[in-house]
């Protein structure tokens, strides 16, 4: 529940402290006395936007500071724990400071948090019902949630959302394995031209390279060979250079053997062996293995087709063999999507047989619940003084399965005996409205978790015994919530288990806005006030007699 909210410079609020208590209270001032500023400092507190047009004219800030009790708000302290916020003798504060400039800032127990951490934990401390939640009650969409909210399914559609969640991921993977295989099967014949024209190529990694190593080095082979046989010819011919020194060695050593101061064979004879070993060696050269006309007759053709495809393909040679094995894969794709296809859908019918089982025992407490909810919401409405009022909620099945079920709700209402019952949407008043959503938060009233509730003039466009009737509900709603009621209805303000009031005063050339809680005897000047008169002693007595009762 709220315990204490302060707000300071906040519109024409120059400083206001209000503490309250549990049930039910009523909130009431004159028209304009500023109970839409104390209004919007709830709002603020629980995460609404701000903006620098808040801030009390000729100061720097608005400050606003609420103290909450949440000792048995499990939800709440889960949260605070989440973002490693402390939390002593189950008490929390939120704080927002508002800038001149527009800027804001937000702690909660002190520690600095964003507009969605205080919207989020807004929301499980207090809910706020104006007259925009009243025009939601004519949202098909606002309705389902509220029956959903009532025959607490929030476990079963969460686990409805997330298995069509699945099954739409496998749905959209069926449709574009099938527009894969549509767009492959209709370049089958190209894709498979390119494969089989890559792959008679036979091609490998840095054979190109291979190639023309093996060009380059058969072209120097051949001159070493012929070099190396015109060498032998100069020494081995008839007229070579080791016959004629073999006749020069044999020349000398007979006029050696004749002569005594004739020269030395042995010069000779060491040129003669040089140029022996000189053949040997030239012989060697001549035999070595070298590549073979045909490995590179080979070796040129594997060099003049590459460099075919590759100008085909504008690319490299290792792109080339990457395309192969691309193209290779996606005929096998081709080949496969069928069985992938059929896969997918059998994974498909089976998450679909789950969503269908969850779609029926979804429908199934709804129906049931809705029908407990019709009556109860009929039942609270005749006490409102809408005797013959008859509601019931009609469903619409769904062409397909969604993600919140097989169905649509919606509530029908006939205000009046004898009219017929027709979409809430087009037959409900204002004030009809009002009442319907009263009957709603009645019947949610031991299931809503959230402890606060704040009702801006759901009195509105309703009088007499009716508004008195609104007063015992709030009163009733206020033994299971904190029930907060801006009102212009003294029917409903005698009912409260207490009451502020919102007055506007002037002082100094400024006005202020000011909240005032109220004892008893302001409380019977108020409602004499609201009565009409707060000077007469019959009004006053009748406003003291409404306090009593």
């Amino acid at each position: 529940m709220l315990k204490h909210i302060s707000i300071k410079n906040l519109a024409l609020i120059a400083s206001v402290e209000v503490s309250f208590a549990n049930g039910f209270w009523a909130i009431t001032g004159e028209t304009g006395a500023g109970k839409s500023v104390f209004l919007n400092a709830l709002k603020i507190l629980c995460g609404a936007k701000t903006n620098a047009g808040q801030v009390r004219n000729g100061e720097n800030s608005a400050v606003l500071r609420g103290i909450f009790e949440i000792k048995n708000l499990q939800d709440v302290q889960e949260f605070l724990e989440e973002k490693e916020i402390d939390f002593e003798d189950f008490e929390l504060e939120i704080q927002r400071e508002i800038f001149i400039n527009g800027k804001s800032k937000a702690r909660i127990n002190g520690v600095m948090a964003s507009q969605n951490d205080l919207q989020e934990l807004g929301e499980m401390l207090m809910q706020l019902h104006g007259q925009s939640e009243q025009t939601l009650l004519k949202d098909t969409k606002s309705q389902q949630k509220l029956i959903d909210a009532y025959c607490g399914n929030e476990e079963l559609l969460q686990k409805c959302k997330e298995t069509y969640e699945k099954l739409s991921v496998i749905n959209k993977k069926i449709e574009e394995c099938k527009q894969n295989a549509e767009a492959i099967a209709q370049q089958k014949e190209f894709l498979q031209f390119q494969l089989n024209e890559l792959k008679n190529a036979n091609l490998r990694l840095n054979e190109e390279e291979e190639c023309e190593r093996i060009v380059q080095e058969s072209a120097g082979g051949e001159f070493k060979r012929k070099m190396a046989n015109e060498c032998l010819e100069l020494l081995m011919g008839e007229s070579g250079i080791s016959n004629l020194l073999g006749e020069l060695v044999s020349k000398l050593q007979k006029l050696e053997a004749k002569t005594a101061d004739a020269p030395k064979s042995e010069a000779a004879l060491s040129a003669e062996d040089y140029f022996n070993n000189l053949v040997l060696e030239l012989k060697k050269l001549g035999k070595e293995d070298f590549y073979s006309p045909e490995q590179i007759e080979k070796a040129n053709a594997r060099i003049a087709l590459i460099q075919k495809l590759k100008r085909k393909y504008k690319t490299d040679l290792n792109s080339l063999i990457t395309l192969r094995e691309k193209r290779k894969q996606e005929l096998e794709s081709l080949e496969n999507s069928d069985s992938d296809i059929e896969e997918l859908q059998k994974s498909a019918a089976k998450i679909n047989s789950e969503l269908e089982q969850i779609c029926a025992e979804l429908s199934k407490k709804r129906v049931l619940g809705a029908k407990k909810l019709d009556a109860e919401v009929a039942n609270r409405l005749h006490t409102l003084s809408m005797p013959t009022a008859a509601f019931s909620t009609h469903w619409t099945a769904l062409g397909n399965l969604s993600a919140n079920g097989a169905e649509q709700g919606e509530f029908w209402m006939a205000p009046n005996k004898g009219e017929g019952e027709k979409p809430l949407r087009q037959s409900a008043s204002g004030g009809e409205l009002s009442r319907v959503l009263l009957s709603f938060k009645h019947a949610m009233a031991e299931r809503d978790k959230v402890p606060i509730l704040v009702f801006d003039e759901v009195d509105s466009g309703i009088s007499g015994e009716v508004a008195h009737k609104i007063g015992e509900c709030l009163q009733e709603l206020g033994k299971y919530h904190q029930v907060l009621t801006i009102t212009h209805l003294h029917q409903v303000a005698a009912l409260a288990n207490g009451q502020f009031c919102v007055k506007k005063i002037e002082d100094q050339n400024r006005t202020y806005t000011i909240v005032e809680p109220l004892g008893k005897e302001e409380r019977i000047s108020e409602i004499a006030r609201m009565l009409g008169d707060e000077k007469s002693p019959t009004v006053l007595a009748h406003a003291r007699e409404l306090l009593a009762s």
